[in-house]
């Protein structure tokens, strides 16, 4: 007779959880926060910024006529993104509790492979928030889907640093000097630069910056400059703007790390009125959400319960979104290849 070895308490009630990817901790919907778009493609305008300033008139005579500047609307359709687990009989037949040794767990396996799907769908509405910032687009190749759509950023808002001296990498590089002109792009524009956002790897060149040093002595940062405290320290000679490190990102089937801002760029937003919003993801329409009679906006989720009518029972479990980023003002972003 074949003897059960039970596992031990410790092996059966220690759980450690490894993610790759923290939801909780992607900062995309601070800037681009999704808005309900009801209609299956995606059409908007793009606000173009007011100039110049009132003639001067002659009592008696007609006003002046003036050309003021509009807006174009931008068509970018849409960009559907789901996908679904299939838990199999054998799944389904010994799935167990985690830290248990043999309670029965169906139902919340179901819940956890939604949940782990879910955070694979919000590791793409962020990757698709970014996008737009650093590449000027977004381009899909993938799951033999490929198309791209541009975001009219204008070139002048792409400064590529091409002088290998002058590269953020290098101690002497003129990093406050770049950030300066950096913020004198959107002169013009109806609007002042708001926040910076970069990677670890980019706050490392700026800590270790001699100009940057030199600036900072007789600060509390004189004695101690590190990526961990660069963002406050810069807040000292920017103090209109705030900086942002953001290292997050996704890991592919490779099992390589892709951060959403890359090793090279420092993106830099710039805020209008109030009223006025950078950005945002457009959800449209998809029938997984109200039906063929009224088909919503939003994340959806199905479940497909065949653990019993089959002859190989399972269960599909789908999530996903229909949508893609909208820029309503693609000259108040800059998007800046420092290294």
């Amino acid at each position: 007779m074949t003897i059960l070895a039970f596992s031990t308490t410790r092996e059966i009630t220690h759980v450690v959880r490894n993610r790759a990817v923290d939801p909780t901790r992607f900062i995309g919907s601070s800037f681009c926060p999704i808005r309900e778009v009801y209609a299956a493609q995606i059409e908007f305008d793009v606000i173009e910024a007011g100039n110049g300033m009132t003639a001067a008139h002659n009592l008696g005579s007609d006003p002046a006529l003036v050309k003021l500047t509009g807006m174009k609307t931008k068509k970018i359709g849409t960009g559907y993104f789901k996908e679904t687990k299939r838990l199999d009989e054998q799944e389904l037949m010994y799935a167990r509790m985690a830290g248990t040794y043999n309670q029965r767990a169906g139902r919340l396996l179901v819940t956890e492979k939604a949940l782990q799907l879910d955070d694979r769908l919000e590791t793409r509405i962020e990757w698709l928030r970014w996008q737009p910032l650093v590449s000027g687009q977004v381009q899909i190749n993938e799951n033999g889907i490929k198309y791209a759509v541009p975001y009219d950023l204008p070139s002048d808002n792409k400064p590529v640093i091409t002088n290998a001296d002058q590269k953020w990498s290098k101690v002497d590089a003129d990093i406050v000097g770049d950030i300066t002109r950096y913020m004198q792009k959107f002169r013009g524009t109806g609007a002042k630069a708001k926040k910076a956002y970069f990677n670890l790897t980019v706050a490392g060149y700026i800590a270790a910056n001699e100009g940057i040093k030199g600036l900072l002595k007789g600060t509390s940062y004189a004695s101690f400059l590190s990526a961990v405290n660069i963002s406050s320290a810069l807040k000292l000679l920017f103090p209109d703007i705030d900086f942002v490190i953001y290292d997050e990102g996704y890991v592919d089937k490779d099992n390589d790390f892709n951060p959403f801002i890359p090793d090279n760029m420092f993106i830099m937003i710039a805020e209008g009125q109030a009223t006025e919003l950078l950005m945002d993801f457009g959800s449209t329409i998809s029938l997984h959400n109200g039906g063929l009679d009224q088909p919503q906006p939003g994340k959806f989720s199905i479940v497909e319960n065949k653990a019993e009518q089959e002859k190989n029972p399972y269960i599909d479990i789908t999530v996903g979104i229909y949508g893609l980023p909208r820029l309503y003002h693609p000259n108040w972003v800059i998007s800046a290849k420092v290294n």
